[in-house]
């Protein structure tokens, strides 16, 4: 093989590679609709917490559902933390089936003197 077919070939892959990765364009942010909904887990000993699930703006006429108290009287309670989790993954598809995508999700937690809460956000667009 000579030294110009060579040459050639790796111009032509790098040509060809970099087209492969050329970014989409995207879309300007006034092309979406957002919808921010944000899960809010207290970890107040013995139960008496208030876990829920907010939206913003309301989706589907619901600003805010109810989720477990991840705590009961005798600690963590694994049945509730189960039905969380599945209240999140019922919402995310919701949200899927509406046509929305995530594009983020942020982890935030808040600890007051042995208790707190734990809170994600998650944020949802769709194009408009």
């Amino acid at each position: 093989m000579s030294f110009t077919f060579t040459k050639s070939l790796l111009v032509a892959g790098l040509l060809a590679g970099g087209a492969a990765f050329t970014p989409a364009k995207a879309q300007a942010p006034g092309n979406y609709t957002y919808q921010l909904v944000t899960t809010i887990e207290s970890v107040v000993p013995g139960g008496f917490g208030r876990s829920k699930v907010s939206y913003t703006p309301a989706f589907k006429g619901v600003k805010e559902a109810p989720m477990e108290n991840l705590f009961s009287l005798t600690g963590l309670n694994m049945a509730n933390l189960q039905k969380n989790e599945e209240t999140i993954v019922a919402l995310t598809q919701q949200m899927a089936a509406d046509g929305y995508e995530l594009v983020q999700a942020l982890p935030l937690t808040s600890s007051i003197q042995g208790s707190g809460i734990f809170m994600t956000r998650y944020i949802f667009r769709k194009g408009k």
